[in-house]
């Protein structure tokens, strides 16, 4: 049995060999076809002067950019109970753990300064 399965390879050899060949071809394009697809799917980001944008399909996003402020004049907060005196820009993981009551808040980076105030570690611009 084994030995006419061997022949049988011998003989046919080249066609196996296409067989295969044309089979690997079709499977990767298809795979890279659905790659592509999934890829166009995705929503790019842009960002600008430290504010993200969301930019669908690849398109200028000139509202949102239009609309962008610059970071000398984002808002930042900061606590009354922190003795550390640090402050945080809006986006910042830890402005969101401020209390609304115990909030400050400073019309911009400067300001925040010249009260004394320091960026916090975790909070980049």
């Amino acid at each position: 049995m084994l030995s006419k399965l061997i022949q049988f390879v011998k003989t046919r050899q080249s066609e196996i060999v296409l067989t295969i060949a044309i089979v690997a071809i079709t499977v990767i394009s298809f795979n890279l076809g659905k790659i592509s697809a999934l890829n166009k799917q995705k929503a790019q980001i842009k960002i600008t002067n430290g504010i993200k944008t969301e930019v669908k399909g690849g398109t200028p996003a000139t509202k949102a950019a239009a609309k962008a402020v610059p970071l000398e004049n984002q808002v930042v907060v900061a606590s009354k109970n922190s003795g550390a005196k640090i402050y945080h820009f809006t986006w910042c993981p830890g402005a969101s753990k401020i209390a609304e009551e115990n909030k400050i808040t400073f019309p911009n980076e400067a300001a925040a300064i010249a009260a004394g105030y320091t960026l916090a570690k975790n909070c980049r611009r």
